[in-house]
């Protein structure tokens, strides 16, 4: 695998900034970087293919361990040079004697490289009968660039949840019952991979939770405990988390969170409690005693922790039975008849747990034949495991192992964040994409094909959905921690990536997590190692303020991702950064001045997130980041200003946020014109028709728009022909122009936030909305709301928040024949109580199948004042168990 992730990585680099017309680079001979690419294309194939058994498997790895050899000598010299081609054009106004010397530097290397893959390449000829069956012509470019239909193409569901049904019923009525007034401790307790944290949150989400307390908050505890961060994670589940607040100590966060707390009835769910005294000291410090049936609910794998925390009221998760894991499976796999006996041997020898069989039926759904089935058995019963942690280990292990090459490396990725970590799905696409371990495939963009990877691995079990939006799209995932042990021990083995923090020291390879809070590269470290195999730094330390430190060391001068976004720097941006000459992503969490900084140097960049992590300390920024021509996706704050590239950007998809001021008479868009997601920020009064050039960005898919100061705002006439999503904010326009949404073709999910619309009444006289599936209004001022079934035809989901003066759902609402549900949060109880009429009523409910969700009515009541909104995004209407770092909107 480490193999196949050098090889991916070169073959893009070869791709991407050899093959591509660059000004810099004078390579007259094309046809050696074009048999270079051809016989990196042959050992990718090798590799995918030699992931299957063989006869010869001691051939077969002392071979993968050749070509890794090659592959990383071969990466490190092509980069090294074209380091210096991009550094003597950067040199100076760009010296042409300089950059035909370095040019013909990397021309000869990459003869050199090519000779040394070749010889490679006839032993895998000469040994290719030991090792496959198949021809000579499985390994040419076509096979490598088709991709075909497979599970990863199919959108995951969420997992069946099986056996928990009557444990939740009881866990939700001991919560809810009036029992004691006090505040009370109950605990849910078993060995990992039991089911803990899928039973609490099936507790956590039911609605008689939902409707019984004011504050629901989530915190996952974890082995490796930081009281700080769970004390942030609280707080985001009750109020909108600002940079001065994340800024503060331990003990002001936790009488912030007392405070918070305080007259209210809460239920706080501790998820994963491994230590003892500091819980009790959280519970007595944070959690106020409300007398008014305030409840704490905990996970632990450790009996005494459970006993010591909740005295008697404990819940011994039960394993499940043989029936209860087949049906796991059956569900997932649906098997004929004559997989039953195997089948059920299989569940056996998962013992109940339920980690254990959901991994088996992942194995068991993409490897549907019996002999897999065969092997998957013999596999678990010659192991003579148990159900503790042996079993699960050699079960992640199998998983593991029949994943293909190309899954082998983004799995393993997912070894870099910290245990229990809530992963925004859009960042860890771009982090795939500027690895470069990506699989090119037709008609399909690099964030495509990464989003079918992550598919596949959830369609596997082994990814699991952390969070939806309000459409219902992944928008976070996580791993469990048992398999996420797995995911480090092999990385860590295969020697791709390092763990830093107080109990790792830092080793060279190729992805270094750093999850203490110090920066691990200093002089000092360099001095003892001058090797250039780091690709990638991750930052994952807190509370860490360098007013200097350097990015100009050799052994970092081929890192490709820099994810600073938790490191709070202080001076613009580190020195060195601007040399980096080989970055795909930077991240950074900063103040000060970025203007002087040459962003231009940095002519590979794809992804580049820029924030200011100090409240009302607004960044500088130049003006020309857009004429990146690499740049894929740009996340800004809001009041930046930037202006369009001078020439065509043909690669950027996604832009937050556009600044539109009063001096912009017509922004042109035609030079954006691949862009699928937009967020726009306007400020000062703006000429009519500013934004009309919209319609010419006809890939856009996502729309968000928010008015700063301006007295008027006017919708475009025409917006582009494919927007599926359009989010607007404080536009404070009038009712009768709602009509112009309304004739969008394509959309399927809006959002109106915050004085959207100005008005008593909504009054829909027009025929729209044809295809909206998902519509949010939050704070609105109007009353009475005037639609019918046929203005919202095939409508699913429904969510009113803040809308105090709104009496009634339109009741003809009942009649849409694809609404399954309503939320209602902060509303009036006569609007709550016409949610509930439309429920009894609906067609949807009446002619409902038995396997289908019944319509619900989800209402979160009055929980909380409301929210500064100047800081207040909402983006999914549950309270979510998520990362403080929200870049990615």
């Amino acid at each position: 695998m480490a193999a196949f992730v050098v090889v991916s990585s070169l073959l893009e680099l070869v791709e991407q900034q050899l093959l591509q017309p660059k000004p810099c680079l004078v390579l007259d001979d094309t046809e050696t970087i074009v048999s270079l690419r051809e016989k990196l294309h042959f050992l990718q194939a090798f590799l995918e293919e030699s992931n299957l058994k063989t006869e010869d498997p001691e051939a077969k790895e002392k071979l993968e361990t050749e070509i890794q050899d090659v592959a990383t000598k071969a990466e490190g010299q092509i980069g090294s040079k074209l380091r210096l081609v991009y550094l003597a054009a950067n040199a100076n106004g760009g010296d042409q004697c300089l950059v035909e010397e370095a040019c013909q530097r990397l021309y000869q290397t990459m003869q050199q490289v090519v000779k040394d893959i070749k010889s490679v390449e006839i032993r895998i000829l000469m040994l290719k009968p030991n090792l496959f069956s198949s021809s000579t012509n499985d390994f040419n470019e076509e096979n490598v660039m088709v991709g075909v239909s497979s599970p990863s193409d199919l959108i995951p569901e969420d997992t069946p949840i099986v056996g928990f049904e009557r444990e939740a019923e009881e866990i939700v009525g001991m919560l809810t019952k009036e029992w004691s007034m006090k505040r009370e401790v109950i605990a849910i307790c078993g060995i990992g991979g039991l089911g803990k944290t899928t039973l609490a949150k099936l507790v956590y989400e039911d609605p008689k939770i939902k409707y019984h307390f004011d504050i629901r908050a989530w915190t996952v505890v974890s082995k490796e405990h930081n009281v700080k961060e769970m004390l942030i994670h609280l707080l985001e589940c009750i109020l909108p988390v600002t940079s001065e607040i994340s800024n503060k100590g331990d003990d002001e966060l936790a009488k912030q969170l007392r405070n918070s707390l305080v007259g209210k009835r809460y239920l706080i769910v501790l998820d994963d409690v491994w230590w003892t005294i500091e819980a009790q000291d959280v519970i007595q410090l944070c959690f106020p005693n409300n007398f008014n049936g305030s409840r704490i609910l905990i996970t632990s794998r450790f009996r005494e922790m459970c006993t010591y925390l909740s005295w008697e009221i404990i819940f011994d998760l039960k394993f499940l039975t043989i029936d209860e894991s087949w049906e796991i499976i059956e569900r997932k796999v649906c098997p004929s008849t004559e997989f039953k006996e195997l089948g059920t041997s299989i569940c056996f020898n998962c013992y109940g747990l339920p980690l254990a069989v959901v991994l088996c039926a992942g194995i068991l759904a993409t490897n549907k034949s019996l002999e897999i089935w065969k092997d998957v058995y013999e596999t678990l019963r010659t192991s003579r495991i148990s159900y503790d942690k042996s079993n699960l280990e050699v079960i992640t292990s199998l998983c593991y192992n029949y994943l293909p090459n190309h899954l082998k490396a983004c799995f393993l990725y997912f070894g870099v964040f910290p245990e229990d970590s809530s992963i925004p799905v859009e960042k860890l696409i771009n982090l795939w994409v500027a690895e470069g371990f990506l699989m090119p495939e037709r008609n399909k963009s690099l964030e495509e094909v990464a989003k079918s990877y992550l598919y596949d691995l959830i369609n596997r079990n082994l990814v699991q959905i952390d969070k939806r939006s309000v459409d219902g799209k992944i928008k976070r995932c996580k791993i469990h921690d048992r398999v996420h042990e797995v995911c480090v021990r092999e990385a860590t083995k295969k020697n791709i990536m390092s763990l830093l923090n107080e109990k790792h020291a830092l080793q060279v390879c190729r992805w270094i997590s750093c999850q203490s809070s110090y920066w691990p590269i200093t002089q000092a470290y360099y001095e003892n190692h001058t090797s250039d195999e780091i690709h990638s730094i991750l930052y994952f330390g807190r509370d860490f303020y360098p007013s200097r430190f350097r990015l100009v060391y050799p052994c970092l001068k081929l890192l490709r991702v820099l994810d600073l976004s938790l490191l709070k720097y202080s001076h613009g941006i580190p020195s060195g950064i601007v040399d980096l000459i080989h970055l795909r992503y930077l991240a950074l969490s900063t103040i000060g001045s970025l203007y002087n900084f040459r962003f231009s140097k940095l002519q590979n960049l794809q992804t580049l997130v820029v924030s200011s992590w100090m409240g009302g300390c607004r960044l500088q920024l130049p003006s020309n980041i857009l004429d990146l021509l690499q740049l894929r996706h740009l996340h800004l704050e809001k009041r930046y200003s930037q202006c369009f590239p001078s020439l065509i950007q043909e690669n950027l998809q996604t832009l937050y946020w556009l600044k539109v001021a009063r001096s912009d008479q017509n922004k042109n868009f035609k030079m954006v014109p691949q862009l699928k997601e937009l967020g726009i920020y306007i400020e000062g009064e703006l000429v009519h028709g500013c934004l009309e050039g919209l319609v010419h960005l006809h890939l856009l898919e996502k729309l968000k728009v928010e008015i700063g100061r301006v007295e008027r705002f006017y919708l475009p006439t025409y917006f582009p022909p494919n927007l599926k999503q359009l989010t607007l904010c404080y536009t404070y326009l009038p009712w009768k122009e709602i009509y112009i949404v309304g004739k969008l073709p394509n959309l399927e999910t809006l959002k109106l936030k915050d004085f959207a619309f100005c008005g008593s009444k909504w009054e829909q006289t027009e025929m729209g909305f044809k295809k909206l599936k998902v519509l949010l209004i939050s704070r609105l001022d109007f009353t009475r709301w005037n639609a019918s079934a046929n203005h919202f035809p095939i409508l699913e989901k429904l969510v009113l928040k803040y809308c105090w003066e709104l009496k009634q759902v339109p009741i003809d609402f009942s009649n849409i024949e694809t609404l399954k549900s309503i939320v209602l949060e902060s509303c009036s109880s006569s609007l709550v109580n016409s949610a509930h009429e439309i429920k009894k009523m609906s067609i949807y409910e009446i002619q409902r199948r038995e396997d289908q969700p019944a319509f619900l009515v989800d209402d979160l009541g009055t929980k909380i004042d409301l929210p500064n909104n100047e800081i207040f995004e909402e983006e999914s209407v549950e309270c979510s168990m998520e990362d403080s770092d929200e870049r990615y909107c």
